[in-house]
């Protein structure tokens, strides 16, 4: 099963749900007032009009190529706060609701309960490793320059600080060169140290696994492990990053990995435009109409799990 079916699924069914709600209410409110029993026709009113956006929303989350879990998480978190206060103004009875209002009103809680499951099961899947007890999230992102020059500059590991905002140091321990067997420290702005091993080093692609064994790794992971990957195309190239982690408890990883998605999603295709900006480029192809000297970065939002999944046979790692 493609990693983002059942998200995919879920989503759309809650917004099939939610917007048909939102039409019902809409098209009569004062009907649907008197079988509650409340006379409060413009809060109904606005919370159609609220679930009709919140249904389009999820539609447009469903349908993306590659679907963003950090606003599947969201949407999941405001499921659960529309049950919370169903809870809340049943229990307090603040409304004097009929006995069908109470049993409809509850009723909606239950399935809107039923979506906020479904979707943070799905967002589960859509990070899930197949076959072991990891979870991956990856970016990818398109530059114009070559793939040997941004090569040379992803490869060479202990330099990852300069394009990396939040650390202040990297270095690869005992003045190693890159390679497999090398093992890279780093430092964040925060005083966090942590220890990559190079575990995959070829033309174009390497893999790091994170020493999570340490006491203060900074992490909540209990395995984790990194790449990237750079792939020649007709614009310049492609620079796909990519983690894989066995969050740390494992129960809240539909909540940890769409938090390190969303940190992802935005820093990934800066990190990359730093890295194109020291590639350098000569008058000769600016004049020719080839490569402007700011480079050209955008993310794509084709899934690359594939690219991810790959490397675990090879390194047997994390296997169920």
């Amino acid at each position: 099963m493609p990693p983002h079916r059942s998200l995919r699924a879920a989503l759309l069914a809650n917004a099939l749900f939610a917007f048909s709600t939102g039409i019902l209410v809409l098209a009569a409110p004062a009907t649907v007032a008197r079988v509650l029993r409340t006379g409060f026709h413009p809060i109904l009113v606005v919370i159609a009009g609220g679930l009709i956006v919140f249904a389009l929303d999820l539609a447009h989350q469903a349908t993306r190529p590659r679907i963003a879990t950090w606003r599947a998480a969201y949407a999941t978190a405001l499921d659960l706060g529309w049950v919370a206060g169903t809870v809340v103004l049943l229990s307090t009875r603040a409304v004097a609701f009929t006995t069908t209002g109470v049993a409809l009103i509850a009723t909606i809680a239950v399935v809107v309960l039923g979506f906020a499951v479904w979707q943070a099961k799905g967002i589960d899947d859509a990070h899930r490793v197949r076959g072991t007890h990891l979870r991956r999230h990856c970016v990818r992102v398109q530059v114009d320059r070559p793939a040997e020059s941004m090569w040379e500059i992803i490869a060479d590991l202990g330099a990852i600080q300069r394009y990396m905002p939040s650390l202040v140091h990297s270095t690869l321990d005992g003045g190693s060169e890159p390679g497999r067997g090398a093992v890279r420290t780093c430092v964040d702005r925060n005083g966090r140290s942590w220890s990559e091993a190079c575990i995959g080093f070829e033309p174009g692609e390497l893999a790091l696994r994170f020493a999570t064994e340490a006491e203060d790794f900074p992490f909540p992971a209990s395995e984790m492990y990194g790449g990237w990957k750079v792939e020649p195309d007709d614009h310049g190239c492609r620079v796909t990053v990519w983690w894989a982690l066995r969050p740390r408890p494992d129960v809240l990883a539909p909540l940890i990995m769409p938090i390190f998605a969303f940190r992802a999603d935005r820093q990934i295709s800066k990190v990359v435009r730093r890295m194109a900006a020291d590639v350098e480029v000569s008058r000769s192809d600016v004049g020719k109409g080839g490569m402007p000297a700011a480079p050209r970065v955008r993310t794509l939002h084709a899934p690359c799990a594939s690219i991810v999944d790959r490397w675990f046979p090879r390194t047997s790692v994390g296997d169920a």
